[in-house]
């Protein structure tokens, strides 16, 4: 679809994209992959608001191998060899949070993902099924429909809103 993969940044794959005119609300924007993805859409034009815990500082969760301040109160060598065992022994491949962005970046504002709703994603690709004794791919509960409606009732119940 995108022609980017695993190394690629936000930037890169809004790069040449026109947000001109157009806002982006980003969580988590006070550090790693959210302020990676605001810098990128405001680089493209856009006018971004950031949502953080608290004004003076917020922290990013962030999804697999990506380096980010979430890690900083673990040694580097026990943060290896947890990620590793977590991993099914397989060392993992990290990312940076430009790297880590580049997924929500692509699929919020590229003319690549125009149209595409409803799919997951993972390193700027529509996701494989997920495969046993891996950590990639989509769930199969993830595909579930019954599973999806059940969801959205629910979250239309907590939140008070219908559609």
């Amino acid at each position: 679809m995108s022609g980017f993969g695993f190394e690629s940044t936000a930037a890169e794959v809004l790069a040449g994209v026109d947000l001109a005119g157009r806002r982006a609300v980003v969580t988590g924007g006070a550090s790693g992959i959210g302020i990676e993805t605001a810098r990128a859409l405001a680089g493209a034009g856009a006018a971004v608001t950031l949502a953080v815990r608290g004004t003076a500082a917020g922290e990013a969760t962030a999804p697999g191998g990506i380096r980010t301040n979430l890690q900083r109160h673990i040694d580097v060598d026990e943060l290896v060899r947890t990620a590793t065992a977590a991993n099914g022994g397989v060392p993992i491949r990290w990312k940076t949070p430009e790297q880590g962005a580049a997924t929500s970046a692509l699929l919020a504002a590229s003319p690549a993902a125009d149209g595409v709703g409803g799919r997951y994603y993972e390193d700027c690709r529509e996701a494989e099924p997920n495969r046993p004794g891996t950590r990639t791919g989509v769930a199969a509960y993830a595909l579930d429909p019954g599973a999806a409606a059940r969801l959205w009732d629910a979250s239309a119940a907590a939140t008070h809103i219908t559609w």
